[in-house]
Formats: C-alpha cells, sequence, structure tokens
C-alpha cells in the first residue's frame, strides 16, 4: 500500500513538473510533492524492504537503510513546509523578485534550527510544539498567498488553474498538516497513516478535474484535438462537394440561359422569367458555397507587429451603424501599449464576427464590452455582451463546424469556427462563458510570445 501511495505522490510530482518545467512556482510545486513523498519513502523502508531483506543483508546496509528511513522522514517533515511556502511566494507575481529571494533563504532558518536541535538517528526526536510555532504561520502564509492570487486574477484561463489549484493543494495540505503535526502534539503518532486516503482522494480529483474541466492543461488538448479533427474532415468534404456542386450548378446555369433564350425568341415570359429564377437560385447555390469554402479553408497568416487597441477602435468604428440600430451601449477597457505579433487582417475579421454575435444578441439594446489586457500567460482580449446568452445545453457545441442557434438562413454556423481557426493558427485559444438571458462573454487568448515589449 505505501508503495503505492508513494508512487502516486511522485508521478503527481513529475506530471506537475512537466507542465512548465522552466517555471520556478511549478518547480516548487513539484518539489512539495517528491519531499512529501519522502515520510512515504521512509514507512516503505521500514515495513517493506528491511523485514523483507533484514536478515539476507549485512548488518552496515541494515543500519544504513534505518537512517535513511530516518533522514527521510526528518527532510519530509522539516521541508514540506518550506516548500509549500515557496511555492505560494513564487506564484505571487506581484511579490518582486528580491523579496522572493529574501524569503526563501529567511525562511531556511527554522528548518536548519530543527536540524540542529533534532536527533535524527537512531531514533527520530521532534519537539512537535515547537513545530507547530513555524510550520502553522508557514501554511497560513502560503494558503493566503495562493487565495489572494486567484482573487485578483483578471484571465479567466488562470483564474480557474487558480482555483482548482487551491482545492488541490490547501485543502489536502490541511489535512496533511494537521494529521502530520498537530495530531503528534496529542500523542497520536499513527495518524500521518490516513495521509495516504488524502492522497488517494487528491489523486482522483485531479484525474476529474483534469477531464472535466481542463485543469493542467488536459481537456484542453482533448477538445483541441476534436475540434482540429472535425476541421479538417468537414474542409476535406467542402471541397470535394463544392467542386461536385459548382460542376453540377454549371449544367444548371448553362441549360437555365439556353431555356431563357428559347423563351425569348418564342416570346414566353412565364418561361423566361422561371428561366431566370433558377439562374438566379443555381448563382445563390454557388455564393453560399463559395462563403462555406472561405472561412474552412486552410489560412495562412500574414504577420505584422499591430497595436491591437488599434484593430478594436478601426472595428468598433466600423460597427458604429449596428450600435446605433440597436441602441448599444459600448464600452472599452484597452491597454494602448501592447503590440502584438498577428494577423491584422485575421483579428479584424474575428472581432467583427463576435461584435455582430453580440448586437445580434442585444437587438432589445444593452452594453458592449470590450477588454485588451495583458496576463502572467496570455494577451487576452474580452468581448462581453448583456444580450440573450446561450443555453447551457448548447454551451458545448458552439465552437463546432455548422452548429447554430440562429434561424436566420443567411447564417451557416461557421462564425466562431472561423474566430476558433484563426486564434489555432496563432498558437492561441478560444474560450466562452455565457448565461442564458443574462449574456456571453469570449476570451481570445494570443501567447504571451507573441506580445511585443
Amino acid at each position: 500500500m505505501m508503495v503505492l501511495v508513494l508512487f502516486t505522490i511522485w508521478a503527481l510530482g513529475l506530471l506537475v513538473l512537466f507542465t512548465d518545467p522552466k517555471n520556478t512556482s511549478i518547480r516548487w510545486a513539484s518539489a512539495t510533492a517528491f519531499v512529501g513523498g519522502g515520510g512515504f519513502f521512509a514507512a516503505v523502508i521500514d515495513e517493506t524492504l528491511l523485514p523483507l531483506f533484514q536478515d539476507t543483508l549485512h548488518p552496515a546496509l541494515v543500519s544504513g537503510l534505518k537512517f535513511v528511513s530516518k533522514f527521510s522522514s526528518f527532510v519530509c517533515q522539516v521541508g514540506l513546509p518550506y516548500t509549500f511556502l515557496l511555492f505560494a511566494v513564487y506564484s505571487g507575481e506581484w511579490i518582486t523578485r528580491k523579496t522572493k529571494i529574501i524569503i526563501q533563504y529567511a525562511a531556511l532558518v527554522p528548518p536548519l534550527i530543527m536540524l540542529v536541535i533534532t536527533p535524527i538517528y537512531p531514533v527520530l526526536q521532534f519537539n512537535y510544539w515547537l513545530m507547530l510555532v513555524w510550520v502553522i504561520p508557514y501554511f497560513l502564509s502560503a494558503s493566503l498567498i495562493l487565495v489572494h492570487l486567484y482573487r485578483i486574477e483578471k484571465d479567466p484561463l488562470v483564474k480557474k488553474s487558480r482555483l482548482f489549484t487551491n482545492l488541490l493543494v490547501i485543502v489536502p495540505m490541511l489535512f496533511v498538516f494537521t494529521l502530520l503535526y498537530v495530531m503528534r502534539t496529542q500523542n497520536y503518532y499513527d495518524a500521518w497513516r490516513y495521509n495516504s486516503l488524502v492522497v488517494g482522494i487528491q489523486f482522483l480529483l485531479i484525474l476529474f478535474i483534469s477531464v472535466k474541466y481542463g485543469f493542467l492543461g488536459v481537456k484542453w488538448r482533448v477538445q483541441k484535438h476534436r475540434l482540429n479533427s472535425t476541421l479538417r474532415a468537414i474542409t476535406s468534404g467542402a471541397q470535394i462537394v463544392n467542386h461536385t456542386i459548382k460542376n453540377e450548378v454549371g449544367k444548371i446555369t448553362l441549360y437555365a440561359d439556353r431555356i431563357q433564350s428559347y423563351a425569348v425568341e418564342t416570346d414566353q415570359p412565364k418561361l423566361r422569367d422561371d428561366a431566370k429564377i433558377v439562374i438566379q437560385s443555381a448563382q445563390h447555390i454557388l455564393d453560399m458555397m463559395n462563403r462555406i469554402q472561405g472561412q474552412l479553408q486552410d489560412m495562412v497568416l500574414q504577420e505584422e507587429t499591430i497595436r491591437p487597441s488599434a484593430v478594436i477602435h478601426q472595428v468598433l468604428l466600423d460597427m458604429k451603424p449596428y450600435a446605433d440600430k440597436y441602441q448599444t451601449e459600448v464600452i472599452t477597457e484597452l491597454d494602448d501599449t501592447l503590440m502584438l505579433r498577428c494577423d491584422p487582417v485575421q483579428l479584424r475579421e474575428v472581432l467583427t464576427n463576435l461584435c455582430m454575435n453580440s448586437f445580434e444578441a442585444m437587438k432589445n439594446g444593452g452594453t458592449l464590452k470590450l477588454q485588451l489586457f495583458l496576463s502572467k500567460k496570455h494577451l487576452v482580449i474580452a468581448v462581453s455582451d448583456t444580450g440573450t446568452g446561450i443555453a447551457k445545453e448548447n454551451l458545448p457545441h458552439v465552437l463546432d463546424p455548422f452548429f447554430s442557434t440562429k434561424k436566420s438562413g443567411q447564417n451557416f454556423g461557421l462564425g466562431l469556427s472561423y474566430c476558433y481557426n484563426v486564434l489555432q493558427k496563432h498558437q492561441g485559444t478560444l474560450e466562452i462563458y455565457s448565461v442564458k438571458d443574462e449574456g456571453t462573454t469570449v476570451f481570445l487568448y494570443f501567447p504571451q510570445k507573441r506580445v511585443i515589449a
């Protein structure tokens, strides 16, 4: 059992590390998992390895294993509060680098004192009342920093990630710290064994949240693969269908022209008008197919370094007649200092699509709000409206090609698919948040590497 728990904790540590190994806070999060696993490593030595090999190993090796066990337990109990605090400190962008370094070294003082005053071998003897003097402040400080980071975060993707991080870290840590330190002040030394249950529940929650909500980016990769596969399949199919329809419509137009000419020659006005309707219908089919093909084809970006706030202002200027028509109030919160490497034509088309969707959802008036800001990982453009919103059952499908809740015959359900495709070409993503009868917000995320200083 202890072997399985140890493997689970260290596997989680590796998983966290691989999400962003260059990020200092991620490295401290991984270190927290590995240091926390030290207690279970000691249990594996004491309860599995020593009983199995004690009679066959040289006494010196047995003593070595016992020392490793005691030292691993010591590192776990002393290092866990320290690494947890450093994970929280390095997660805070508002804490200066100099302050982080000062905290990193100053926070080492209590663990070093414990190293000096604590007998480790042959019997590990902690003064747990003294431990609580600094362990509790470390835990509370780390938890408050993480909660504060969640509260001040503007980027919805990062905010959601911080929420899940807090749920999956602070709550389990509370149980671990209680069982590992507090209970031992009451001479209940076996309470730590319940930590294996805490680890098991935490692991299951991580799997569940990763699949359902996208923690650690898992859902995004699954969803991205599904949408990309769908777009590729539809693009390929649309090209074949488009070619076939154009050939057949060409024949229909040819014969309709001949019928119209014959109707003129023989003075048959009704037949001439019927032929004219057939020609117009054929042209409408061609126009429709060209629009579908244009929005599904694999685009090639023409990148420039631009000021996205200027593009937003231009789009709003172009859309002013719609704002006046639907009596919509337009609000902007834009960081005019930001520069972005992107395709300005495609960005303008995406914003036009989103604004048009918002106006159509607010035919009785409302508020359209556009925001532009820089978060920890993205340049974010948010388009919000107070319109009709999207029903909960429709929300998972709004990015699917040809899915539309609009009843207009001029709508093919390709607008959001096109927007998604543009963001994907920019190595970004698109997120939609909506509540029925309250409004919709679409977030465009461009990776920070595209932001030009």
